[in-house]
């Protein structure tokens, strides 16, 4: 920079120089010392230019410098808040979907709700009046009016069950006479029923809850065996892997003294077609189903031992069916060890009651505690 200023002041001072030199050889001594001056003194005042510019030339590099500098800064800057922009309008859309989709639950809630509150006024009118809640059902109408059944197929179907007994303290020598439970009439959708993972290794250190899996009261239901009944006098229970028995049907009703809380009920007597093996000597192999009307509805109630008869799954908590290859059969294992290199069936339902506000926590139930109120559909 400084050269090419210098430069530029020499073009200038030897243009001017021609334009005198005519006049130069005219002068004497003094002149030409006076003339000399004056071009030093312009020197001086272009060197002072020189400075100057130069001077103004480095503040102005010094200031692009720092403009480029907060440029760039305003430049990352301007690219975050774009990114924040992009990711503000996102979760305001994610947002906004959420509130749909809130309201479109609540929505269905509010009309589920005013179901249930026409559904439960309903049943308040049909107990009231003493009629079925839903007359079409096949138990409710067989109830009243047993019609000979033909060729028909039912499942069983878990509706309710009965949880815990009465237990009352009746000593009149104490002041201690209470009541210390009471059963509960729960919906099956209130238990949670623990199916088996298949093909797990039992080893040393697995825990029972390693083995198995929550599922839904239609798990439970799909394991559950089929009831066939042919011409009104044979009825067949169907397992789940196609396995039969079949039992001479009759039904009747229960007389004034067997009543059930003064109602009515009825019975399907169910007598085996297959002799009793030496195997099977402790094995009943006649059946009675019982009917009950409860609120107002018709259920058959079975109980562990019952449904253990007809193959229902159903299984105490504390041992898994696995195949072991040391003995080549299906055994419970209880010990869970691999000595016998056992390996889980994947047969097996085990049940919970599901946690409410009511309860400390849900445990693994008996089922030979409950009674299981099943519809025929």
């Amino acid at each position: 920079m400084k050269t090419t200023l210098a430069l530029f002041f020499s073009l200038v001072l030897f243009t001017q120089l021609p334009a005198t030199a005519q006049d130069l050889e005219k002068m004497n001594k003094n002149e030409l010392r006076d003339f000399s001056l004056v071009l030093l003194g312009k020197i001086d005042s272009l060197n002072t230019q020189i400075s100057s510019l130069q001077e103004t030339g480095k503040q102005l590099a010094a200031s692009l410098a720092t403009s480029e500098q907060k440029n760039a800064a305003n430049l990352a800057e301007i690219q975050k808040l774009s990114t924040l922009i992009v990711k503000t309008q996102q979760e305001l859309e994610r947002v906004q979907n959420e509130k749909n989709a809130v309201i479109t639950t609540l929505n269905k809630d509010v009309l589920l709700l005013k179901d249930s509150i026409s559904t439960l006024q309903q049943s308040f009118v049909s107990a009231a009046s003493g009629t079925p809640n839903d007359p079409n059902d096949f138990l409710n109408s067989y109830f009243f009016k047993p019609f000979p059944l033909e060729n028909n197929s039912f499942s069983l179907v878990l509706s309710k069950v009965i949880f815990g007994t009465s237990n009352s303290n009746n000593d009149y020598s104490s002041y201690e006479n209470e009541i210390r439970s009471l059963p509960e009439i729960i919906p099956a959708e209130a238990m949670t029923y623990w199916g088996v993972k298949p093909k797990v290794k039992i080893m040393d250190g697995t825990k029972f809850n390693d083995f198995v899996m929550a599922q839904s009261e239609a798990y439970f239901n799909a394991r559950l065996p089929k009831i066939q009944i042919y011409k009104n006098k044979l009825l067949t229970v169907v397992n789940k892997d196609g396995e039969e028995e079949s039992f001479l049907f009759t039904v009747n009703t229960l007389s004034e003294e067997e009543t059930n809380n003064q109602r009515s009920a009825f019975q399907f007597n169910l007598v085996s077609e297959e002799a009793n093996s030496d195997e099977d000597y402790d094995k009943p192999k006649n059946l009675t189903w019982r009917f009950f009307a409860i609120q107002n509805e018709v259920y058959l109630a079975l109980n562990y031992a019952q449904l253990s008869r007809i193959n229902s799954e159903l299984k105490e908590v504390g041992s898994l069916e696995a195949f072991s290859e040391y003995y080549e059969r299906v055994v419970m294992a209880s010990d869970f060890d691999n000595d016998y290199r056992q390996t889980t069936t994947g047969n097996g339902v085990y049940l919970s009651r599901k946690k409410d506000a009511f309860m400390k926590e849900s445990l693994y139930i008996d089922p030979n505690d409950l009674i299981f109120l099943f519809k025929l559909k």
